[in-house]
């Protein structure tokens, strides 16, 4: 917490961390509707920073923090569909990143006139 304002993340197994690092455990919110709801509002937690060396919170700013949320299965059905979201973005971009590896060997195949292109008349 006397770091600089990180990123957020959500752990799937019991982790050990150092003080710089504020751990919330979540009772009557879904986990995962509260990552999506911290990650949306980071600017406003910038903001929110105390200022120093460096713009940190501390816990008792995210402590008085008002989260406004809805019945739990409301905030299930929004993270997930959020979750949907992230996956198929993560998909399109390992495939973007597949065709412009393709293009970039393709380029220097035909630039370094490896390969030749026949054209019909």
């Amino acid at each position: 917490m006397y770091a600089s304002i990180g990123k957020c993340a959500i752990t799937k197994a019991d982790v050990t961390c150092n003080q710089a690092i504020l751990g919330i455990s979540t009772r009557r919110i879904d986990t995962e509707f509260l990552y999506y709801y911290l990650v949306f509002n980071e600017r406003k937690f910038l903001q929110m920073g105390q200022t120093g060396t460096q713009n940190n919170l501390n816990k008792e700013i995210v402590r008085n923090l008002d989260i406004p949320y809805p019945k739990i299965e409301e905030q299930s059905a929004i993270a997930q569909v959020l979750s949907d979201m992230d996956a198929e973005i993560e998909e399109l971009e390992q495939k973007r990143d597949k065709y412009l590896k393709l293009k970039t060997g393709m380029m220097q195949q035909l630039l370094t006139g490896r390969i030749r292109l026949k054209w019909k008349k």
